[in-house]
């Protein structure tokens, strides 16, 4: 009996064991297999665009970035991996032991059968029956005895039913331990295969770096162009944001002179109901913005950053760098209408989209196809990715109007990851 009501609440644990914890376990393994989905799309995508250059037949700083943000997009794919592999042997573990310990109850279930059914076969007839009844010593006795025999009668079949279901239970576990462990064969394999290439990958990296090194005097020279841009396009951002927004411009004497000077302009961020909407909208869509290209890599982060392959040199990126595909067509993250369209010398066009006291802009355009003042939707084309000898390149920034100035932040946040 004590076996049976043990073996009873190991069954309780199994049923725990497959619902509840494994329930938050398989959640757990579902985010890492989403990511490892994520990862592997974004590894086909550099890959194809890896090839686009190579077809050039010439080493790019954009193909060397292209290969670092493989470099890093496998990494973090072999530690998901690894994740993975880890909530695989801690499902087998808990499951081995489950069935261990099943198995032991199951032994002591069949031998306490074993004793019911010599009983039952010592007693099988109705004479021993009646015997064993009139051999007790008194009517509360025999009474006892009568209800002994009934319930050892019920105890027997339950016995036999609780038998039929630990082996079904033993069986089902067993099963799936072999999935568990054909799904981490999968997964081991997957992960040596990602190893190899990630060797390769390493291996093209240095090799285009000390491809590019050679060429350091042209090198420096496209920094100093691209910075120069960089600069022009901050410079005409910060112009054409201020003039679409009312400016406090009123002189303030100074005691005593005829003179006048110009306090600093504090713009201004009073936003109409429609405009404040739009900014909320905005605000609670961060994270979650559709990325301004179909396809694409972001190969250059927001911030300060060491040049790729110049020593001592410091980039800073006021957005981020996508590339894509030649030809790509550029769409807006958000509703909004276009507030400026600017065109950098040497650099192709700017497109600024108004979302309140936001602005997003998307620059190193070919094209430009919407207008100032046009009201736009989400992922509406507003041009198509300029191509240069760095290849295909969108710029994205993102500013927010404040009342002491005008403020960038990291687009990266607010798209979708």
């Amino acid at each position: 009996m004590r076996a049976a009501r043990k073996v009873l609440i190991a069954l309780l644990c199994l049923l725990w064991v497959a619902v509840v914890p494994m329930a938050t376990n398989a959640q757990s393994r579902k985010e890492l297999e989403k990511k490892r989905e994520a990862l592997d799309k974004q590894i086909r995508t550099t890959t194809a665009l890896i090839e686009q250059a190579r077809k050039e037949q010439k080493v790019t700083q954009q193909q060397l970035q292209l290969l670092e943000s493989q470099i890093q997009a496998r990494e973090q794919l072999i530690r998901t991996m690894n994740g993975e592999l880890r909530k695989v042997d801690e499902r087998i573990n808990e499951d081995q032991e489950l069935v261990e310990s099943l198995r032991k109850d199951l032994v002591t279930l069949k031998e306490e059968y074993a004793r019911m059914v010599q009983f039952a076969y010592r007693n099988r007839s109705a004479y021993d029956r009646m015997s064993y009844l009139f051999a007790a010593s008194s009517f509360q006795q025999a009474f006892k005895r009568s209800r002994y025999l009934s319930q050892i009668g019920q105890q027997r079949v339950r016995q036999a039913a609780l038998i039929a279901e630990t082996q079904a239970a033993i069986e089902a576990r067993l099963a799936g331990l072999k999935e568990q462990r054909e799904e981490k064969n999968r997964i081991v394999s997957m992960e040596q295969a990602e190893k190899q290439k990630l060797a390769a990958d390493r291996n093209g990296q240095q090799s285009a770096l000390v491809t590019l090194r050679k060429e350091e005097g042209r090198l420096k020279e496209t920094q100093r162009k691209q910075q120069k841009q960089r600069n022009d396009l901050d410079a005409a951002i910060r112009k054409a944001i201020e003039e679409s927004v009312t400016k406090d411009t009123k002189p303030k004497p100074k005691g005593g002179t005829t003179g006048t000077t110009s306090s600093p302009a504090k713009l201004d961020i009073t936003l109409t109901p429609e405009a404040k909407e739009l900014n909320t909208d905005f605000e609670k869509n961060k994270g979650k913005l559709p990325w301004p290209v179909e396809k694409g890599v972001i190969t250059s982060r927001y911030g300060k950053q060491a040049h790729p392959v110049l020593p001592g040199i410091v980039i800073e990126n006021n957005g981020i760098d996508i590339t894509t595909e030649k030809g790509s067509s550029v769409r807006a993250v958000f509703r909004g209408e276009v507030s400026s369209v600017i065109v950098i010398p040497g650099a192709g066009k700017a497109v600024i989209i108004s979302h309140g006291a936001y602005r997003t802009v998307y620059s190193n355009l070919r094209d430009v196809t919407v207008a100032k003042g046009q009201k736009v939707d989400t992922k509406q084309v507003v041009g198509t990715v300029l191509t240069d000898d760095n290849g295909s390149v969108a710029h994205i920034e993102i500013w927010k109007i404040t009342s002491e100035g005008l403020v960038k932040v990291d687009p990266a946040l607010w798209i979708f990851r």
